[in-house]
């Protein structure tokens, strides 16, 4: 009895050590390689041929086996905010005299977590970055020290747009210098560019298998002209080239995103032509726009299109996100949205949608410390 049972042991164990050695050559080579090394195995050990042919191909077919695993649908969450602004009091918020330094980290520590969570985030840069020589400046020529990119790149943002009214606040130059203090950073910058080539490439983005084409534009320059030989320099807001951009973005990715900097200054509504825009933008291809200049939030609106395949899909348009950081006092300019948006690949259609969308309320805390004004944003509205 107990050498009968201790071959049946021998035999159990032989059993369970052979599944296991065939459930690891099957996830490492495939269902095919592990069926011919199972018929090689046995005929080396027992002298028993297994026939590999007769059957496999009618009762297991690896294409269909594959076709009938219900993979999840991939999803991914971009996160956009408004204007950093950069007003003299900021500037100097940050300043240690001690070290003759700055740092802005401040700014961003309570909202950080949220940025960082985001598989995309973006935020719109109200400065330039022209460098100490050019002289720090806030309100009405805006020019920051670079730490703020340093402070932008560590609350986790990946894009900072640079097309907006401030973008030439301190010439070519300045637009020029502004995009490379960020691309050094890590930063991708966004509607400003140092060439024709890089404007003419639509500037692409994957998370979690869903890629995302970004585009970006600005309705002027608050009177600067952009150089004659430099037209490439800063997008700005033409609806025959946005089209033309928007129909290549749409043959290189899964999503299109819209940045719009327009609208009317301290406006709580859209106007009539900030709506035409963006609903054309929206039927043309764009999954949704996000957009700021107003300095005030102005609510978002959902739209569905019909699209070529004759499916209506739901769409959105935050028409401005007001300001996620500054120092105006102006009625509602301290608050602002982060606004996050979800989004699903449906793996059996191939085509992604937008499944929900998130306002998250900020305000900008400001107060004395050690003497000097302190700003932080803060989850909530204005107390």
């Amino acid at each position: 009895m107990d050498k009968r049972r201790w071959r049946l042991h021998r035999q159990v164990a032989g059993f369970a050590a052979l599944i296991a050695m065939c459930c690891i050559f099957i996830y490492s080579h495939g269902f095919d390689k592990a069926v011919n090394w199972l018929a090689m195995w046995q005929l080396e050990t027992t002298g028993v041929n297994v026939d590999t042919e007769q059957g496999s191909g009618e009762d297991f077919n690896q294409d269909n086996f594959e076709e009938e695993v219900n993979l999840p649908n991939p999803s991914a969450t971009f996160l956009a905010v408004g204007d950093v602004m950069m007003h003299d009091g900021q500037i100097w918020a940050g300043y240690d005299k001690t070290t003759d330094t700055f740092d802005y980290s401040e700014f961003f520590h309570i909202v950080k977590d949220e940025i960082t969570a985001a598989d995309i985030a973006m935020a719109n840069l109200e400065t330039t970055l022209a460098g100490k020589e050019q002289k720090y400046t806030g309100y009405p020529m805006f020019n920051s020290p670079d730490e703020l990119a340093d402070a932008l790149k560590d609350a986790g943002f990946d894009i900072i747009v640079t097309s907006n009214n401030h973008s030439l606040d301190r010439g070519a130059k300045g637009a020029l210098r502004t995009i490379q203090v960020l691309k050094e950073r890590g930063l991708v910058p966004l509607g400003t560019y140092e060439s024709e080539e890089e404007r003419e490439t639509i500037l692409i983005k994957e998370a979690n298998g869903i890629t995302f084409a970004f585009l970006s534009y600005t309705y002027g320059t608050n009177g600067i002209p952009i150089p004659k030989d430099k037209p490439y320099l800063v997008n700005l807001m033409d609806e025959e080239v946005i089209l033309e951009d928007l129909k290549k973005a749409k043959s290189l990715a899964d999503v299109v995103v819209v940045y719009l900097h327009f609208g009317e200054e301290y406006q709580r509504t859209p106007s009539k032509a900030q709506r035409k825009l963006a609903h054309l933008l929206l039927k043309e291809g764009a999954h949704f726009i996000v957009a700021s200049h107003p300095h005030v939030i102005q609510p978002g609106e959902w739209m569905e299109v019909e699209e070529a395949d004759g499916e209506i899909v739901k769409k959105y348009v935050a028409y401005s996100m007001g300001n996620f950081i500054s120092a105006q006092r102006f009625p509602y300019t301290e608050e602002g949205l982060m606004v996050k948006f979800t989004l699903e690949k449906d793996l059996k259609k191939n085509k992604v949608y937008l499944k929900d969308v998130e306002e998250i309320d900020t305000w900008v805390d400001k107060f004395v410390r050690d003497g000097k004004m302190r700003y932080v944003v803060r989850y909530g509205k204005k107390p």
